[in-house]
């Protein structure tokens, strides 16, 4: 195998893995919306709430998820 091809099949393998974790992340996301939707509301997220979990990381978006289980509140889920 040249370099060339060695080079090329690693960044297909670090896309793939950041494709990857691209989607867990988006799939967290999706799932949270759905819960506070349930849990508070349809059209519960403000502008605010909607960018903070677009830009959530995946432990934030775990932690929130878990939270929602014992929140009596939207403040309460996304609370520091």
């Amino acid at each position: 195998m040249t370099l060339t091809e060695r080079l090329r099949k690693e960044g297909r393998m670090e896309g793939k893995l950041e494709g990857k974790l691209e989607g867990e992340v988006l799939g967290r996301h999706a799932v949270l919306r759905r819960q506070l939707g349930k849990r508070f509301g349809k059209d519960i997220l403000d502008i605010r709430m909607q960018e903070r979990l677009r830009c959530a990381t995946a432990e934030q978006l775990d932690l929130w998820t878990e939270r929602i289980l014992d929140a009596h509140t939207l403040e309460n889920v996304f609370k520091e």
